[in-house]
């Protein structure tokens, strides 16, 4: 990439090629839009444009590069040509981020965000709908205890007393999802969902994930509170708040020598408990893998499993993800196996609980 790449503005070439951005964001250090790439098979903003460095990339097909190669992909001609086009025109027609200092945004030490989490948690329950949900997975109710999970308060008052409560005896500044109301009160994000904690391997909670209910689909979101997202007018939407990172969830018998890759914490701790506590590590999404390499290097391992989705694994840009995370994984030098089960069990979890049945019924 020349210089001049990094200088033309990612909005401006965006635009000029098509891509809707979503509503009420420009200006933003980040802006979300629509994927060019996967759209049609998601009604959701998965395109993410720094304007600060001027890349893109989608959280859900994985695309990703500079703003002169994403014109070029959409226009179907090379990086040069694209530049060329976008030279002639008139660049930052449309809303720029503002030039600001390097961001420094602070994160909490791994220990402190164990221990506002863990007391969090510890002043939540788990509803009977969630309770029946994990035990139908197959969860034992050890399983279900040990892996504290916990149901998120739906309404704002409940969850803005759990930060006062937890401001009295924790510094909750850095924490993700805490944040500070206008009048200086710290205040917890989040809707109603269950609670998923994504652990190391020697058990610190590193961040919490909740499971919501969107359109009448399960998702899984971070608890987090980004400080560059705003409302409407401008202002900041979390003041003081703090950003969720893609971090590894680690679970089972953190000595194997032997460990599984999935996409979910829920996943894996469920797979784990069905096959007796094999070391698995969960990735927050496919493409969310920047921690993936540490949290191997944190364990011993000699050999890599891979236990994604068996539907998803014959979509192209999932196959195209899977073939990232195994290059980025080369250089560590462990093999790596892809696993294959029966199609009509999904999800490894929903495998391993099937074979669970069929044993039990023997």
């Amino acid at each position: 990439m020349t210089p001049e790449y990094k200088t033309v503005p990612i909005l401006d070439a965006a635009r000029r090629a098509g891509v809707r951005i979503a509503g009420g964001q420009a200006g933003r250090y980040e802006v979300k839009a629509f994927c060019p790439f996967c759209l049609g098979r998601t009604k959701n903003p998965h395109l993410y444009l720094n304007t600060e460095k001027n890349r893109f990339f989608c959280q859900r097909c994985g695309e990703h590069g500079n703003s002169v190669s994403l014109y070029a992909k959409i226009r179907g001609i090379s990086n040069k040509e694209a530049f060329e086009e976008l030279e002639k025109s008139n660049l930052q027609m449309f809303p720029q981020a503002a030039p600001k200092e390097p961001r420094q945004e602070y994160m909490a030490p791994l220990e402190q965000r164990h221990d506002v989490y863990y007391d969090l948690l510890a002043l939540l329950s788990l509803s009977e709908h969630d309770f029946l949900d994990l035990l139908g997975r197959g969860l034992t109710l050890d399983a279900i205890e040990q892996n504290m999970y916990r149901s998120m308060p739906a309404r704002v008052e409940t969850r803005s007393e759990l930060a006062q409560t937890l401001s009295r005896t924790h510094d909750l500044h850095g924490v993700p999802g805490f944040y500070r109301s206008e009048n200086g009160d710290w205040r917890l994000s989040g809707n109603s969902g269950l609670l998923i904690p994504y652990c190391t391997a020697k058990g610190y909670i590193q961040g919490l994930q909740r499971r919501a209910e969107i359109g009448g689909k399960r998702c899984y979101v971070w608890v987090s509170s980004n400080p560059d997202k705003c409302r409407k007018d401008g202002s900041p939407l979390y003041p003081c708040g703090t950003r969720a990172h893609g971090w590894i969830h680690i679970k089972g018998n953190v000595h194997s020598t032997t460990a599984s890759i999935t996409e979910g914490a829920l996943k894996g701790d469920t797979a784990s408990c069905l096959s007796n506590g094999a070391l698995y590590l969960c990735a927050p999404g496919v493409n969310a893998i920047k921690y993936l390499p540490s949290a191997i290097r944190s364990l011993s391992v000699e050999r890599l499993l891979g236990e994604y989705d068996m539907d998803q694994i014959r979509q192209e840009q999932y196959s195209a993800a899977l073939r990232r995370m195994q290059d980025t994984l080369k250089p560590l030098g462990i093999p790596y196996i892809q696993q294959m089960w029966n199609p009509a069990y999904n999800g490894i979890d929903d495998y391993k609980l099937h074979s669970r049945r069929l044993s039990l019924a023997a």
